[in-house]
């Protein structure tokens, strides 16, 4: 057992720093390395057939000797060589995982967690109310933390086992979360049953989990899985969980069943031929994916977006961040077009002026003006929840994946936005931004990516 918690640990400490991308984005934690040293010899042989006529009368009938000259000269090098291979040792991993729960409680004291889980977090009521007394039909929720899975050989090597592990897993089934159910790298097994074997996967998995510390829980769940593209998962849970704070002077243990429906970003799965296939014929569905984009914005309004900045004259009003952002490649336009979504968005215009987006639908053109550098790109967004606002606009984007892995990209920003606040925002943001309605204007920034990776068309498996 010491040695199994050691295991999973190890792995969640790794998944943390590991975990944020498929694309080369920090693959040295997800990296299996194999060499094959070669002592490679070569060997060049120079011949020269020269004739020479001799001088003189040689009419006479004397037999002179012959005049053809033959020259045969070797040469032999020999060096030592290593090649290196890499490939993914991983069959899993993920950044964050978010589910919805549905019948854990009492729809009056239910958490309202929304759908995905995420869904009704920035309602203003959730957090004055602590989650008491309101209705709701998400009653709890799930969330993990830095996921990783490695394959699982037992059972005479039998197909699709893995075992696995996430930094950080709690399991919400009220509005009270001193009732939930917590722990540190808690142990998973899994076993996936392939409906689809092509991208994107279509699988069934019967899950077992266990809960170390601070809570002890055992966790059984089924769940239908459809990803990963572009490292969005999206998943139907049903299962059951049971436990609690052992340890204490007065143990307190809970039992609920429920459903569930889930998603995760930059979570990433590879079937066991894939950790097989070195990472440079990785096949890629998605023409950006990245951690967090950030722009600073110009735009018409009278203040800077924060109440507590200082007035200055900087032309600088507001911002735009994007976290976890993808953009899927669609089979149009020579998979030029795209759809795209993002854990998170918000955008600033300026003080009073903002909203806010859960997984929004994105809509967009990505068209390379150099094969590695440079790409245009014109897009379409609609944020549905909690804001409601329409973003239209295009970036210019350039690569900096040869400065490293951690600035991704460098682009220039242009759009409009109009739209309106639809939902409360907890007090605290308020009282910081300023209230918002309705906003509506032009702007025009600039902004980095970090772990943001754009990439070429010969890398799309499209092209491959």
């Amino acid at each position: 057992m010491k040695i199994l918690v050691q295991f999973v640990m190890i792995y969640a400490v790794s998944s943390l720093i590991g975990c944020v991308s498929h694309t080369n984005l920090i693959k040295w934690s997800d990296t299996r390395t194999e060499q094959d040293a070669f002592t490679i010899t070569t060997k060049d042989t120079t011949i020269v057939d020269a004739v020479k006529n001799n001088p003189g009368d040689r009419d006479n009938g004397i037999i002179y000797p012959s005049s053809r000259s033959l020259k045969i000269e070797s040469l032999s090098t020999q060096f030592d060589s290593i090649v290196e291979r890499k490939y993914p040792s991983l069959i899993r991993y993920g950044l964050f995982e978010s589910i919805g729960l549905i019948g854990t409680s009492k729809s009056d004291v239910g958490l309202g967690s929304g759908m995905f889980g995420i869904m009704g977090f920035l309602d203003q009521s959730m957090w004055l109310q602590g989650g008491t007394n309101r209705e709701a039909f998400f009653t709890g929720g799930i969330y993990r933390i830095g996921i990783v899975e490695s394959r699982l050989r037992w059972f005479h090597d039998a197909k699709d086992w893995t075992i696995g592990t996430s930094i950080f897993e709690t399991i919400i089934h009220e509005g009270n979360f001193t009732t939930a159910l917590s722990s540190f790298a808690p142990v998973y097994f899994r076993k996936r049953y392939y409906l689809k074997e092509t991208i994107p996967y279509i699988t069934i998995t019967p899950t077992v989990g266990l809960g170390l510390f601070p809570s002890q829980y055992l966790n059984l769940s089924t769940s239908l899985d459809v990803g990963s593209m572009g490292g969005l998962n999206f998943r139907a849970y049903l299962g059951i969980a049971g436990g609690g704070y052992l340890f204490r002077p007065s143990p307190t243990t809970y039992t609920f069943p429920y459903a569930g429906i889930g998603v995760s970003v930059l979570d990433f799965i590879n079937r066991v031929p894939e950790l097989y296939t070195e990472w440079k014929d990785h096949e890629h569905s998605s023409w950006n994916i990245g951690l967090l984009q950030f722009s600073v914005i110009y735009s018409g309004a009278d203040a800077a977006f924060l109440k507590s900045s200082k007035p200055s004259g900087s032309p600088l009003k507001g911002m735009i961040a994007r976290v976890a952002p993808v953009a899927i490649a669609l089979p149009l336009l020579d998979y030029r077009l795209y759809a795209g979504t993002s854990l998170f968005n918000f955008v600033a215009l300026g003080q009073g002026q903002f909203g806010y987006g859960i997984l929004p639908v994105r809509v967009g053109y990505l068209h390379p003006i150099t094969e590695k550098e440079l790409s245009v790109e014109p897009f379409i967004e609609y944020n549905y929840y909690p804001s409601s606002f329409v973003h239209l606009g295009g970036k210019l984007n350039m690569s900096t994946s040869f400065l490293g892995d951690f600035l991704g990209s460098i682009f220039l920003q242009a759009g409009w936005v109009n739209g309106n606040i639809v939902s409360g925002i907890v007090s605290d943001i308020a009282d910081e931004l300023g209230v918002s309605t309705s906003f509506s204007g032009a702007y025009f920034g600039i902004g980095i990516g970090i772990n943001d990776k754009i990439f070429t068309a010969k890398e799309l498996r499209y092209n491959k």
